[in-house]
C-alpha cells in the first residue's frame, strides 16, 4: 500500500543531495500524511523506514537510517545539523536579537515572544 504524501515523483533519489526534494519537504509530507491517515501513522511508528519507503515509492539505501520520534508533553527533543558552518559560530548581536526570544508552551503548544515577521 504506497500512501499520497503530496512529493512530486522523480527519477532522483529523494535523499540524494543533488535531488530537488529536500529532506524538510519529505519529513513534512509525511508528517501530514501521517496526521490524515491513522494507517500509516501506526506503521511508521512500527517501522518507520519500511513507512517511509512504501509511502515515497522507492528503496532508500542502506546506509540512510529513518528514525521516528513522537512528541510528548515531557520531552523536548532538539535535532541538530550534521555540519555547523563556520560563520554562524559568531553572530552579531542584532543577528542574535534577530532569532533569539520566545518558547514553546507545553500546555498549549503555542509560542509566545515577538514576532519574527514584523
Amino acid at each position: 500500500m504506497q500512501v499520497e504524501v503530496g512529493l512530486p515523483k522523480t527519477e532522483d533519489s529523494v535523499m540524494d543531495s543533488n535531488s530537488n526534494i529536500s529532506r524538510k519537504d519529505i519529513k513534512e509530507a509525511l508528517v501530514r500524511a501521517a496526521l490524515k491517515d491513522e494507517a500509516f501513522r501506526e506503521s511508521l511508528l512500527a517501522n518507520p523506514k519500511f513507512a517511509v519507503e512504501r509511502a515515497l515509492g522507492r528503496t532508500l539505501p542502506d546506509r540512510i537510517k529513518v528514525v521516528l520520534l513522537q512528541l510528548t508533553d515531557d520531552v523536548m527533543y532538539i535535532v541538530l545539523p550534521k555540519d555547523f558552518p563556520d560563520d554562524t559560530a559568531n553572530l552579531s548581536d542584532a543577528e542574535l536579537e534577530t532569532i533569539a526570544g520566545g518558547f514553546l508552551s507545553t500546555e498549549t503548544n503555542m509560542f509566545f515572544g515577538q514576532d519574527p515577521i514584523q
